[in-house]
């Protein structure tokens, strides 16, 4: 039965050996271009292989628990980031996705996934440090994978396999050390030996291209990596439950003056500011309107998240009065919301969109919808998982945004504003900022004039070729000419379906 066992681990770790390697080796046949253009690199492929990674890793989450229906909350979404690279160019989004959320929330989500009554859970800092640790457990298993491939290349007898591993490792130690730091040390410190010993790397780079090297090189770390974490992800595990201990209560009288005191002074904020809070238009004087929106948007921002913060030290943790009290706190704190989003409101309809603008306008609608859902927890008897849930929203948030036409809606936005709103100060030349997602729009775009406008020069300045509205003209198609040759020299495995309907003629 033991020997079975033993059989059985031994088949699933060569599966895990072997999935591995196919899709470290998938990212250096496919993805390489990501090391020599960066993100632009990054479309069919990338799409093939994180689609391929979360299958194999969700095969190992069906295996171990039979079903992952309860799991949809965040798998779902994560698919919806997977997708976008398949669907859109857009450089930055696919950043984000690629450095921050895809990799954080798939490993936060997938052990949180393999925790025994995870869903039980109450999310505080001990339970996100508990969940972390488990998430970087996966460095402890990189000596196992290396003993694992080690292992299967050179199956020998233990002392002898022992033996060749030392060898390999300090053949390895050798040529990174001597080749990459001793040798050009001396080089620099004696000509002669210098001459003597270039015929070598000459040699070696006739023989082994060294892209080549790196290539081996980060396949070797990147299937100890994927299978580390395989094997050290893949298995249920448990928080051994702590002693209950009874939870501190707020001062009363302390907690009561000072959300009593903050929720005066934002009636009295909003009271003061009535006629200008909610203002209807803004002065076209840049320096008053980035005193009146920008800055004022971001500094009553600020107060919401601080807002948050307080309520998430203070509720249900003082008596009924004070609850009120806070109560009417989360109240003035959603009206400073509402302002703060008016004002980038405005701001967007004279200024028009851009990344900054449409983030901002998206925190606002994620605090709103925080800010209900506290107000919805005073009516509910149990304790609200609250960090549980800004993790869920921000997820959900964020991977919705990815599928939608970002960078069409905010072409299209601007250039509606800018020919429908009077004094309008939005400048269409910016827009040569976004991506080839936006490539026909601009295309038609310009054909039909729409892009075509004046620059309001500063006063006496002369018109040159250089500033004219006929120079902003010859830059479109320039841009257009530019989007069009990159993608164009990009290989078919690295195209979205936007580069795809994109493929134009280039104008003459």
């Amino acid at each position: 039965m033991e020997k079975q066992n033993q059989e059985k681990i031994s088949t699933d770790k060569k599966q895990k050996m072997l999935f591995s390697f196919l899709l470290a080796s998938f990212w250096v046949l496919f993805l390489w271009g990501f090391f020599e253009r960066g993100i632009d690199a990054f479309g069919l492929n990338a799409f093939l292989f994180l689609a391929a990674f979360t299958g194999l890793f969700l095969h190992k989450l069906h295996k171990r628990k039979g079903s992952f229906r309860k799991d949809f909350f965040w798998i779902i979404p994560l698919i919806l980031i997977i997708f976008s690279f398949l669907i859109y160019e857009n450089p930055f989004l696919k950043m984000i996705s690629t450095v921050l959320v895809f990799p954080f929330f798939f490993a936060f989500f997938y052990n949180f996934s393999f925790l025994e009554d995870g869903n039980k859970k109450h999310w505080d800092s001990v339970f996100v440090s508990t969940l972390l640790n488990r998430v970087f457990s996966f460095l402890v298993k990189l000596k196992e994978s290396a003993d694992l491939y080690l292992g299967y290349l050179f199956p020998a007898g233990k002392e002898k396999s022992f033996v060749i591993k030392r060898v390999v490792l300090g053949s390895a130690l050798f040529l990174l050390v001597s080749l990459g730091v001793v040798v050009p040390l001396l080089s620099s410190a004696d000509a002669l030996f210098g001459e003597k010993i270039l015929f070598i790397y000459e040699w070696l780079q006739d023989i082994v291209s060294p892209v080549l090297v790196y290539k081996f090189l980060f396949l070797g770390a990147m299937s100890l990596l994927i299978l580390s974490a395989l094997l050290s992800w893949s298995r249920i595990f448990s928080v051994k439950a702590t002693e209950k201990k009874e939870e501190k209560k707020l001062d009363p009288i302390i907690s009561g003056i000072f959300i009593g005191g903050t929720s005066l002074v934002y009636i009295l904020f909003l009271w003061v500011q009535a006629g200008r809070l909610f203002v209807g238009s803004l002065p076209f004087e840049f320096k008053e309107v980035e005193s009146l929106v920008k800055s004022g948007f971001w500094q009553l921002l600020f107060l919401s998240i601080l807002n948050i913060l307080i309520y998430t030290m203070s509720y249900k943790k003082t008596n009924d009065l004070v609850q009120k009290i806070l109560f009417g706190f989360i109240i003035t704190s959603l009206l400073l919301l509402f302002s703060a989003g008016q004002r980038m409101i405005l701001y967007v309809k004279y200024y028009g969109f851009s990344y900054e603008k449409l983030f901002a306008f998206y925190t606002v609608t994620f605090c709103a919808i925080l800010f209900f859902w506290l107000i919805f927890g005073f009516f509910s008897n149990k304790k609200e998982n609250l960090l549980k849930f800004l993790a869920v929203l921000f997820l959900w948030m964020y991977s919705v945004m990815t599928v939608l036409p970002v960078e069409q809606f905010i072409f299209r936005t601007n250039v509606y504003l800018k020919n429908n709103v009077e004094n309008s100060h939005i400048r269409l030349s910016e827009l040569r900022m976004l991506s080839s997602d936006v490539l026909s729009l601009a295309k038609r775009y310009r054909e039909e004039g729409v892009l075509d406008e004046e620059i309001t020069l500063p006063q006496g300045v002369k018109i040159t070729p250089q500033n004219s509205a006929t120079k902003q003209n010859q830059y479109w198609d320039d841009w257009i000419k530019n989007r069009e040759s990159q993608i164009s020299q990009k290989v078919w495995y690295e195209k979205s379906i936007s580069n795809f309907l994109n493929m134009r003629p280039i104008l003459p």
